[in-house]
């Protein structure tokens, strides 16, 4: 009868025995080596919870902010789909029907200087006129001044679409409409049109600033490309205490965008000016009113403050090609 020796008594082979230092035995343990010979530190239950009720109320206090902010820049964004997606269908419809076809927009009420009695009755009395009130600065619609198949001195005029608003949280600054590079209608430009501000016999004509297209899609009359800044803030219209109907004056217009301040431009980078109408900001040798934009460069280094009260913002908006008609979104980085 075979005696078994006793290195094999174990029922684990040499290559299959788990190391000492993961059962718990180690240098200095000796012959207490095993699972008895160390304790393991660890959390409790209640020092875990404690833990995690702090994370959760760190995170309670922290997630608000970046909400706000991610709502702030998607107002923005979606804005800035809607003009362009719009000003295409502008383009399209312009070749489509061979004719021209207007984006017209509803400006600051002081746009228009002051107003006689009758037209301000006449602005608050008549729904289609008092919704261009109530749309200051965030209303737009497409309308062509004559169709195919009209005769010659016989146009007929008519709106494409219904009037649009921007998303809440976005709005094309007050001092824009007094650029005549990106308007018409406006002092220096080449094109004036007054739109009849309902599509019925006598109805009252309005100079509003707009944007033109041709028949081959192309900027009409407009010297050069088009930027059609777009800035983030509210905008309140007051009305009648006790009905639908919008109060005929100015809005209340709230630019909340960050200021760059004079020293922060960052090269090939664009900016707005934004602030009142007349307001305005040198960088290098040039000045820019407000509703102007400029890209920084390495060489012009700080702007400065010029007239009123100036604010530099990141452009965001559209911008029109003068020979293709066609737009592209702008956003704040580098190009």
């Amino acid at each position: 009868m075979n005696v078994a020796s006793p290195q094999s008594t174990s029922h684990f082979s040499p290559a299959l025995r788990a190391p000492a230092h993961f059962l718990g035995g180690g240098e200095g343990d000796g012959a207490r080596g095993g699972l008895t010979g160390s304790r393991v530190a660890a959390f409790t239950l209640i020092e875990m919870l404690v833990v995690l009720g702090i994370i959760g109320m760190l995170a309670a206090m922290t997630v608000p902010s970046f909400t706000k902010a991610g709502k702030k820049g998607e107002a923005l964004e979606s804005a800035t789909r809607q003009l362009q997606d719009d000003l295409a269908l502008a383009r399209l419809k312009a070749m489509s029907g061979r004719t021209k076809v207007y984006v017209v927009f509803a400006p600051d009420l002081s746009w228009f200087g002051s107003l006689t009695a009758f037209q301000t009755n006449y602005l608050f009395t008549n729904q289609a006129a008092n919704s261009v009130i109530g749309g200051q600065l965030t209303s737009y619609v497409v309308f062509t001044p004559r169709q195919v198949g009209d005769q010659p001195g016989q146009n007929t005029p008519r709106y494409l679409t219904e009037w649009h608003s921007l998303p809440d949280g976005a709005f094309i600054p007050t001092s824009a409409f007094y650029n005549p590079n990106i308007f018409h209608n406006v002092a220096g430009s080449p094109l004036t049109y007054s739109f009849p501000v309902e599509e019925s016999a006598g109805a009252w004509a309005l100079p509003l600033p707009f944007i033109a297209f041709d028949e081959q899609g192309q900027l009409h009359r407009h010297p050069g490309d088009i930027t059609l800044p777009i800035i983030q803030g509210s905008v309140l219209h007051r009305k009648e205490a006790n009905g639908p109907r919008n109060i005929v004056e100015p809005t209340d217009a709230i630019e909340v965008a960050v200021s760059v301040p004079a020293g922060g431009i960052v090269p090939n980078i664009e900016y707005l000016v934004a602030g009142m109408p007349g307001s305005s900001v040198q960088y290098g040798a040039t000045t820019y009113l407000a509703g102007r934009t400029f890209r920084g460069t390495l060489a012009s280094g700080n702007y400065a403050p010029v007239g009123g009260s100036p604010r530099v913002v990141e452009l965001y908006g559209v911008r029109l090609d003068r020979v293709t008609g066609r737009g592209r979104a702008i956003r704040p980085q580098i190009q």
